[in-house]
């Protein structure tokens, strides 16, 4: 049965690919980018899991074979949900384009600062899961305003394209771009999307179809390799040494098909604790992902931030080891599969119906309403919606809620306020 359910996924995930190819300008919408991710990290690991399922019983990996058909399932039907009107007409917000670009230097400059602070600060590490502490999370958190003001300059550059306009983006897109350099494939997929949304609205670049596909075919090939060669793969690549890439390359890909190490197997055996002791979170992991994001234990107290926790993540890594004597390899994740599960069961994969259908909204107002807001809420929520997948629902949550604030804050100051707002504020 698991084959079949394999199957089944490797149909739904070409679905999603074919949906975006037929007709080239739905490469940018959230079904295909979802695709692409299901294909380049779900699916190599589905095949690599059946092959060496080790401590993964039939009945678990039946599990995490069907509820991943689910959740890929969802990112079509959430997709496919006719929009609100109400929802529309509240992201319609008339900007002013000056106060926009002064929003994105205070931006800028913050999370330049930040960035300087914390490349000159040595990280702690919590000694229970080495996690960063102390100082360097705080400079962290508040360094990622730049990739809000990425996005508010590449529009503003790519409408006018002066010197002032291209030396902003140049300075707010330099360390999404150092992380690129780095290797980090998450910073890599959320530049190259970021650059392909704004040529899409203000240029309606749209790349050839031959592309694409050679563009798909490469995420499969890039995302292995980037994880085994970090730093050293633009290198390698600067230097000409594609035989060694293809080498890596290689290695990566047989290294994942013996699955000795596989994010689906964390996923799994997660799935298979929960099914067998019924400790559902209904929600209380993602809050904890909030607490976790916005309460600073530097300043309020470890003790008071954990207290505002239900921590039932400890009692399933507790049980992942009473079980099976499993342990979490450090660096690899449970996937937003399994997270998705954690929290809801089998209607866990809802949380990416819900996804999709807020894309829905966003791209209608961006596209066809041109609308800027949505544009940079869009830019802002790539990354978080493909962390869903990759990482866990909670986190997207966690990245979200971030991107909506301090895009917000940026709408807010520049919306154009009405003519009545302005009579009533003469009176």
């Amino acid at each position: 049965m698991a084959e079949t359910y394999r199957d089944v996924l490797v149909l739904i995930c070409l679905g999603l690919l074919g949906w975006g190819v037929i007709r080239v300008e739905r490469i940018y919408q959230y079904p295909f980018f979802m695709g692409s991710m299901f294909v380049s990290f779900i699916l190599p690991q589905a095949f690599a899991l059946i092959a060496n399922p080790k401590e993964v019983t039939p009945d678990a990996l039946e599990r995490i074979l069907f509820v991943s058909c689910l959740c890929a399932a969802a990112c079509w039907i959430g997709y496919e949900i006719k929009p609100k009107p109400k929802w529309l007409l509240k992201l319609n917000v008339a900007i002013d384009e000056r106060k926009l670009f002064r929003a994105g230097i205070v931006l800028m400059a913050n999370g330049l600062f930040f960035n300087f602070l914390l490349s000159r600060t040595i990280p702690e590490r919590a000694a229970s899961n080495g996690n960063w502490t102390g100082p360097a999370t705080i400079y962290l958190f508040f360094s990622q305003t730049t990739q809000v003001a990425l996005g508010i300059f590449l529009l503003q550059a790519l409408k006018r394209p002066n010197i002032v306009n291209l030396i902003c983006t140049l300075l707010s897109g330099w360390p999404l771009l150092g992380a690129v350099l780095i290797g980090r494939r998450q910073p890599t997929m959320t530049l190259l999307i970021t650059i392909g949304l704004s040529l899409f609205w203000i240029r309606r670049f749209i790349p050839p179809r031959w592309l694409v596909i050679t563009g798909m075919l490469s995420i499969t090939f890039l995302i292995p390799v980037l994880g085994a060669l970090r730093g050293d793969f633009w290198n390698l690549v600067f230097s000409g040494k594609w035989q060694n890439i293809l080498a890596a390359s290689e290695y990566a890909f047989n290294d994942q098909q013996k699955g000795d190490l596989l994010e689906l197997r964390n996923a799994a055996l997660l799935m298979d604790v929960v099914d067998r002791t019924g400790l559902y979170g209904y929600g209380t992991g993602w809050w904890d992902n909030i607490v976790f994001q916005w309460v600073p234990g530097q300043i309020v107290g470890f003790e008071f931030k954990k207290s505002l926790q239900f921590n039932l993540w400890s009692t399933y890594l507790n049980l992942l080891k009473e079980f099976y004597a499993y342990k979490i390899p450090i660096g690899y994740t449970f996937t937003g599969v399994a997270d998705s599960f954690a929290e809801f069961g089998y209607f866990g994969f809802m949380s990416f119906v819900l996804i999709a259908y807020i894309f829905k909204h966003l791209w209608i107002s961006a596209t066809y309403y041109q609308n800027t807001s949505s544009r940079l809420l869009y830019i802002g929520l790539v990354s978080p919606a493909m962390i869903a997948l990759t990482h866990a629902v909670g986190f997207a949550i966690q990245q979200s809620s971030f991107q909506l604030i301090f895009i917000g804050l940026a709408v807010y100051f520049s919306r154009v306020k009405s003519n009545y707002s302005r009579e009533w504020e003469k009176i």
